[in-house]
């Protein structure tokens, strides 16, 4: 079933130009109503072309997203809870999208690499509870906003190796088996506020780059994260706003 939901403006991360060198849809044209996609066919049916100012929902039915290869652009995408689905080939030709949603995937062990991915506004990925790899963004050296948070079996933040920056807030939420911060060794500067949160298996800060926080700097309940080293932490990265340490790992600190 095709199915038109209101209207939702997308955030556009930047102005730029097609390999044409022509605009971007997503800075030219106004978003219409949102894409819900339920079935292969429907991928078919919609015709969708390179660029797509809407928002589009994946959802259950959909078992294959390889009709949307020749996709390069769009407002948000949304892939969520498609049971059926268990890959995500076919969206590796992704150039720009305003925001990237995946979340309630639970058959689906790892993201794929987005190669050409350059330009996004914000990237959540949340309740995967199968899910143990991000797959990999090589492409992409800055962001508004990432929030990884309830992913179950995920192993490690590897991924984002190339990332630099985020404009907006980095929220690591609720990872249990996560250990450290391999993966964002890159990353120095996070404009908004860095969440930590509930992350079980937390003991160190080890693969962490971030420097400077124009928010907030939380780190919260991760009963394993000694507080000493947390106010290490908290001492040697130039924090904007204020900073909020509770109810980690109570240790002796010198």
């Amino acid at each position: 079933m095709l199915t038109a939901c209101p209207s939702e403006d997308p955030p556009v991360a930047s102005e730029t130009e097609t390999d044409t060198g022509e605009p971007s849809c997503l800075d030219t044209d106004t978003p219409g109503p949102s894409i819900v996609i339920s079935s292969n066919a429907e991928i078919e049916e919609f015709q969708l072309g390179e660029c797509v100012p809407e928002r589009i929902t994946i959802t259950d039915g959909v078992t294959d997203l390889t009709g949307l290869s020749n996709l390069r652009e769009v407002g948000i995408l949304e892939i969520r809870y498609a049971p059926q689905l268990t890959t995500l080939l076919g969206l590796g030709n992704l150039e720009r999208v305003g925001t990237l949603i995946i979340t309630g995937m639970n058959v689906m062990p790892t993201l794929i690499e987005f190669k050409q991915l350059t330009t996004v506004g914000s990237i959540s990925i949340t309740a995967n509870s199968g899910l143990t790899d991000l797959g990999s963004f090589p492409a992409l050296t800055s962001a508004k906003g990432l929030e990884i948070s309830a992913n179950d079996d995920l192993t490690d933040f590897s991924g984002f190796e190339a990332l630099s920056s985020l404009t907006g807030s980095l929220q690591l939420v609720s990872s249990p088996i996560i250990e450290n911060f391999t993966g964002f060794e890159s990353l120095v500067s996070v404009g908004g506020d860095l969440l930590i949160e509930d992350n079980d298996a937390l003991t160190s800060f080890d693969g962490l780059g971030v420097t400077s926080i124009g928010g907030d700097l939380k780190v919260l309940t991760n009963e394993k994260l000694s507080e000493c080293l947390v106010m290490d932490y908290s001492e040697i990265v130039d924090v904007g706003g204020a900073r909020i340490l509770n109810g980690n790992k109570v240790a002796l600190c010198d």
